[in-house]
């Protein structure tokens, strides 16, 4: 109802292609100082938006499902005598389409290299700076979610008899699982914890948050404090690759999201080698389907092939 307000419209006046232009509008609601806050605002805050960011595909569902409810509910109650959104047809949340919602590896080095160039003259610089490169790595490295590292403590980071360490998470459905953490990660874990005053790894009994607040005694953070976190260093990164001349790479940062992370680090395991199978276990899908959409090495190889034997040779005449 919001959108349709801006628009200058009535429900009596919306029409089909409304709402398409709807549908395409919550893939990337712009512009994006009108529509998106990474903070929670109260409602009546002039600071209020009502997007934290690009809707992603399941949410695209539910909103365009409760459009066609309401549209229904209004013309069997005769405020209307049409019903536009019956004609949006072949909604689905997961289809067989591959993910292209990821980043290339070298926009994945810019945004280390944005958080470590995100400086302030503000007390906490130096924390924010060392909790920017952890949350970078942390969730491109293990593909969590959002809110499951936000939900962790220390103690999810911990080694198992063989030595082996893991990242333990609560997921979707309360569902406990674990993820690999690559020694890189446990480096920067390492770090990120003395920069904050902690000693490099966590005490058995240690219950402190993992994603620490820069302010304060050793306190958490909410969601939309992490998310903006990241959002700041996706925008430091996207000048970067503008200053280096990386176009495309500015292009694919400046339609990013916090998701993003964790569509990459599944899409580069997925086309990297690592077993299909191993990557459903690390992505915690219930459907192979599922994270089969992550693959995409078939379509580079069928563009290569078709590419090296589809060539029109110059004439002999000449």
């Amino acid at each position: 109802m919001f959108w349709i307000r801006v628009h200058g419209k009535q429900l009596a006046d919306v029409r089909y292609e409304d709402l398409l232009a709807f549908a395409a509008f919550i893939t990337d609601p712009q512009p994006a100082d009108q529509w998106i806050a990474t903070t929670r605002f109260a409602r009546a805050d002039p600071r209020w938006r009502p997007f934290c960011g690009p809707l992603a595909d399941v949410s695209q569902l539910q909103a365009l499902t409760v459009i066609k409810s309401l549209f229904r509910w209004a013309c069997t109650a005769e405020y209307l005598q049409a019903n536009p959104a019956q004609l949006l047809t072949g909604m689905r949340a997961v289809g067989s389409e591959a993910i292209e919602r990821h980043l290339p590896p070298t926009a994945i080095s810019l945004l280390l290299e944005a958080a470590d160039v995100l400086q302030d003259a503000t007390p906490g610089a130096a924390l924010r700076r060392a909790r920017a490169r952890f949350l970078v790595q942390a969730y491109y490295l293990t593909a969590v979610r959002l809110n499951e590292l936000i939900g962790a403590d220390m103690r999810s980071i911990r080694r198992d008899d063989s030595g082996a360490w893991w990242l333990h998470v609560l997921g979707k459905g309360s569902r406990r699982g674990k993820v690999p953490v690559p020694p890189s990660l446990l480096a920067e874990f390492r770090q990120y914890r003395q920069a904050f005053g902690l000693a490099a790894l966590p005490a058995p009994g240690e219950t402190i948050s993992l994603v620490l607040a820069s302010r304060g005694p050793q306190r958490g953070v909410s969601h939309y404090a992490v998310a903006a976190a990241l959002k700041a260093v996706i925008s430091r990164a996207h000048a970067l690759a503008l200053d280096a001349g990386m176009p495309e790479i500015a292009v694919r940062l400046a339609r990013a999201s916090t998701h993003w992370l964790r569509h990459s680090s599944l899409t580069h395991q997925a086309n990297g080698g690592v077993p299909l199978k191993t990557v459903q276990h690390n992505a915690r899908h219930a459907s192979i389907k599922t994270t089969g959409r992550y693959l995409h090495k078939d379509d580079v190889e069928r563009h290569a092939e078709t590419v090296a034997a589809m060539t029109i040779h110059p004439s002999s005449r000449n």
